[in-house]
């Protein structure tokens, strides 16, 4: 396996004792429960990853190149047992993020038809987008349909981002989170799907980053309790780096438990 980039490495070292505590979260024998591996493979794996995490040195140059494989693998195996636990639980926070968004998503469709329709134009797909719902699909169009509208002003915000505040780790991942959105939006891909969520968790991350400045605990303009930084640091990790570590989609097997982390 090749050496992961030095981004990748700054998410792993973040990630591994961010999974373990969820799998605390969850309760590891609800883990264990869920999942095909057996109870011993399960455990085993745990409590190595906990010892060799809290082992680990924060320094990159630090940690030897050999064994970034194993980490890796490890994180991989983690992930993929809570992602068995939780993919019910993912599926349900998804659709009432939608029902959630979709009153502001549609007002915000509105407003750009309201616009284009003074300059003497409409697009008409937006325009079917701001009638009632029909189904799931058209929710979530107008949904990713108003985050579009909003890449442009929440772009600069980002570019503009202080990273003074963040950990090492996190400081590298927003940057070169920063460098791939700059180069995508100079180079615009046909698909906008990942652009759009990283420039939005960068601007969500902007007022996080500025209410715990400003110390803001007014319930009416803090922000909600379950979004912090590092969760928000932690999603833009994963939008950068999850297909090279081979973190999306693939199977636990009892061979690979046994050989992660050791």
């Amino acid at each position: 396996m090749a050496l992961p980039s030095t981004g990748a490495q700054h998410y792993t070292l973040l990630l591994l004792p961010g999974l373990l505590s969820e799998i605390e979260r969850l309760g590891l024998r609800k883990v264990i429960a869920r999942s095909s591996l057996t109870a011993a493979d399960i455990s085993g794996l745990y409590f190595e990853a906990k010892t060799i995490t809290r082992l680990l040195p924060d320094d990159l140059d630090a940690i030897d190149a050999d064994l970034w494989p194993d980490l890796v693998e490890c994180a991989r195996i983690l992930a993929m047992l809570v992602r068995e636990v939780t993919r019910e639980d993912l599926a349900r926070t998804k659709r009432q993020a939608i029902n959630q968004f979709l009153p502001r998503a549609r007002h915000q469709v509105r407003d750009e038809v309201r616009r284009q329709l003074g300059e003497g134009n409409v697009d008409f797909r937006l325009a079917g987008m701001t009638r009632p719902p029909t189904g799931d699909d058209q929710a979530e169009e107008t949904c990713i349909e108003a985050i579009r509208l909003e890449r442009q002003r929440r772009y600069q915000t980002m570019m503009g981002l202080d990273t003074e505040f963040l950990g090492s780790h996190q400081a590298a991942i927003v940057e070169e989170a920063r460098a791939y959105v700059s180069r995508q939006m100079d180079d615009p891909p046909e698909d906008f799907g990942a652009l759009d969520l990283l420039i939005h968790l960068g601007d969500v991350l902007r007022v996080l980053l500025k209410a715990e400045q400003e110390g803001v605990t007014d319930e009416g303009t803090a922000p909600p309790g379950h979004i912090s930084v590092g969760n928000v640091v932690m999603g833009i990790g994963n939008l950068l780096y999850a297909d090279e570590l081979g973190l999306r989609g693939a199977r636990v097997t009892r061979q690979a438990t046994q050989e992660a982390c050791v």
